[in-house]
């Protein structure tokens, strides 16, 4: 019975789950980050973005039944391609958590309900169309993590920079890229073909090539956004913070430095992006970055008058 919850709770992706906390985003950067009665709409919120994904994790999973057995990693993880639980039950799963949904999308009916429904509908494209076409695939994956973000904006009624939201899509392609080289790493070119049709497109170095452009417009953007996004009408940084974010660029810079190199020395990270707080510099960077974020968002820390001349 244990091990059936267990495949259950695969099936699902549960683990995953924390890749919807991109919901929070708008939170943190709309200044609203500590007004805790706003948060049982953002959980009942990040729980319907969860369920959201599981839709779209149980069809990939029905759909890849086959190609995944060819992975040694995924027939551990995924429950169909190893036989723990049948293609039918998958199918039940699926439909009792789209009612739910759609219930939840009729009571709602505003801005979040269309997110819980782009995210749905993104990864339908993905599954039934993108995923067999090079390049579009990674833009495909990586566009969802955009709705995530907006869907907790959408709850508190709040924007956040478009800068930002770049900066979220190309965090979001940095890993699916990575991935995809890790998956090189592990199968070789003939067996990556099989399991995945758009790596017969693919090649180690062009992903690598994919990499370096998407690191250096994930900086280029996040700096552009430390520059020019919080210096918004209704920017929520004291106006005595303005433009100190650029001091928190060289710790993102190594973030993405860090990452690119685990893509490399420690590709089992790269294809199971949550076991990145494995790695201390990357916690230790990540925390870093987050309270310096933190302080100058929040805090009145200081002015920055001496830059202008």
């Amino acid at each position: 019975m244990a091990s059936k919850f267990k495949a259950v709770f695969q099936l699902l992706r549960v683990r995953q789950y924390y890749k919807n906390l991109i919901l929070f985003i708008g939170v943190f950067f709309a200044g609203k980050l500590f007004e805790f009665p706003e948060y049982p709409r953002l959980l009942l919120g990040f729980f319907l973005i969860c369920l959201s994904s599981s839709l779209v994790y149980i069809l990939n999973d029905i759909m890849d039944i086959e190609s995944d057995k060819i992975h040694s990693e995924k027939m551990l993880t995924r429950p169909l391609a190893n036989g723990t639980l049948s293609k039918m039950f998958a199918w039940i799963l699926f439909f009792i958590i789209f009612g739910i949904e759609i219930g939840f999308i009729i009571y709602f009916k505003n801005l979040f309900s269309i997110m819980i429904v782009l995210v749905f509908l993104n990864g339908v494209l993905y599954n039934f169309v993108l995923k067999q076409i090079a390049f579009a695939d990674i833009i495909c994956l990586s566009t969802t993590y955009i709705w995530r973000a907006l869907a907790g904006c959408a709850i508190l009624n709040v924007r956040i920079s478009p800068w930002l939201t770049i900066t979220v899509f190309l965090t979001a392609l940095l890993l699916a890229t990575g991935k995809r080289i890790a998956d090189f790493d592990l199968l070789g070119s003939e067996d990556a073909s099989k399991h995945k049709k758009t790596y017969d497109e693919y090649s180690s170095a062009l992903l690598n090539n994919i990499l370096i452009i998407v690191g250096t417009a994930l900086f280029i953007m996040y700096t552009l956004y430390c520059v020019l996004g919080p210096q918004e009408s209704d920017s929520i940084v004291p106006l005595e913070n303005q433009g100190l974010l650029v001091f928190s660029t060289p710790f993102a810079l190594f973030l993405i430095i860090r990452y690119i190199y685990l893509i490399h020395a420690k590709p089992i990270i790269a294809r199971n992006a949550e076991k990145l707080i494995t790695d201390k510099p990357m916690v230790i960077g990540s925390l870093t970055l987050g309270i310096l974020v933190l302080s100058i968002l929040y805090l009145e820390i200081g002015t920055w008058d001496f830059f202008i001349l």
